[in-house]
């Protein structure tokens, strides 16, 4: 993997964005005075691109023997920290679900390859990696010869949900950035010929065994909003009548796997997998382990071994990686952590290699999407430092044409 810039001028580099904001809903081009998409690129080796696309599908695949138990057993769903009142709808939900997900890699200094996480409940940055690809691609091909875009993140999304005419799109309304997202998929299905809704979990009901939103009858859900918020919802129980019968993506097991807790969950409780996916877990995940496993005085004195998160959490929020902080604040967060062990997990600490950027060096993470298990596109984002969170940025990956 290496970084290139964009071979483009300034104003062309400002064209490709302000394209990006206003035919892919990418409203928030700026953040923090600066812009939220660097000019530069991620470039992987045909090789590379063939290992992570089938590492993403191979994991993604083994974690689906671990929720495949975990969604059935009130127990381990509470392990999970799935909020109680959403349990019994997870176990009822229907087994066949239209899926989207992240797996996200990053790139040891030892060489090796590593997942941080799948992000299985929402996963962000459909706009960037549709937008970035088909700009770049349509209108400047020409300056990045022997590379291209790879995936079909629109067309997969797109084939997933063809078998249901109207659709209903939720989203929390409260966030702009949330509503260009599901603005984006929305286009994308009414130019496939589905019908579309457009409105709030809250606005979700079920009348006998047709879901609605608003009263617009619907034949399957897209949702963007966090499983975990549903419970806060006014219409919860709305959401739980519609699970066993109605097509969601995600459905609401995904807020099990979404959970930093999932990934200790197979050890803590032996649940028994097969030895293929416990090959893959060893190989690429580092080890998570809940903090009823650990001695609090270990985890203090031993911050550079150590990564905290919450159970949920979105763009980096709830991460505390020990040698990042200050001794005071991972005392702190220690304490914290200790405080409410059911909704913390802890993660061994892996070395993310460094690679120069035109903001100097910085750490990248190559995101692989797929839908419903094959890949789909990528969504890379590079940081300053090893935490990459809300005000990284976002980054095309293109691939080397062998």
């Amino acid at each position: 993997m290496k970084t290139m810039a964009w071979p483009m001028e300034p104003e062309e580099i400002m064209w490709a964005l302000r394209a990006i904001q206003f035919k892919h809903y990418k409203w928030d081009i700026f953040h923090r005075g600066d812009t939220s998409i660097l000019p530069e690129a991620l470039v992987l080796s045909a090789e590379e691109h063939q290992f992570l696309t089938q590492t993403a599908e191979a994991v993604w695949a083994a974690l689906r023997e671990v929720e495949d138990v975990v969604r059935r057993d009130e127990a381990l769903l509470e392990a999970v920290a799935v909020p109680e009142h959403l349990r019994q709808a997870v176990i009822a939900q229907r087994d066949e679900n239209p899926r989207v997900t992240r797996c996200d890699f990053h790139l040891t200094e030892q060489g090796r390859w590593v997942i941080s996480e799948f992000n299985d409940d929402v996963p962000s940055g459909f706009g960037e990696c549709t937008g970035l690809a088909q700009v770049l691609t349509d209108d400047w091909s020409e300056r990045f010869p022997g590379l291209t875009f790879k995936g079909d993140l629109r067309g997969a999304v797109v084939e997933v949900l063809s078998d249901w005419p109207t659709i209903g799109l939720v989203h929390a309304t409260g966030y702009s950035e949330d509503l260009q997202h599901v603005a984006l998929v929305k286009e994308w299905l009414e130019e496939a010929g589905h019908s579309t809704v457009l409105g709030s979990p809250a606005n979700f009901r079920v009348d006998g065994d047709q879901a609605l939103v608003f009263d617009t009858p619907v034949d399957a859900i897209f949702r963007y909003y966090p499983g975990e918020w549903l419970g806060e919802l006014p219409n919860v129980e709305e959401w739980c009548k519609a699970a066993p019968f109605l097509p969601i993506m995600n459905p609401l097991s995904a807020l099990a796997s979404q959970s930093k807790r999932f990934y200790a969950c197979w050890n803590e409780h032996d649940i028994e997998l097969s030895e293929q996916a416990r090959d893959l877990f060893e190989e690429y995940l580092p080890p998570s382990v809940y903090l009823s496993s650990l001695n609090r005085e270990e985890v203090l004195k031993n911050p550079k071994r150590w990564v905290l998160k919450g159970a949920f959490g979105r763009m980096g929020k709830t991460v505390r990686i020990g040698p990042l902080m200050p001794k005071d604040k991972w005392e702190k967060a220690v304490q914290e952590a200790f405080e409410a062990p059911h909704i913390v997990v802890a993660q061994k600490r892996f070395d993310t290699a460094a690679l120069w950027t035109a903001k100097g060096m910085g750490y990248a993470t190559v995101g692989v999407y797929l839908v419903d298990g094959r890949f789909a596109g990528y969504f890379s984002r590079i940081d300053k430092g090893p935490l990459i969170h809300y005000d990284s940025w976002h980054v095309p990956t293109l691939v080397e044409i062998s």
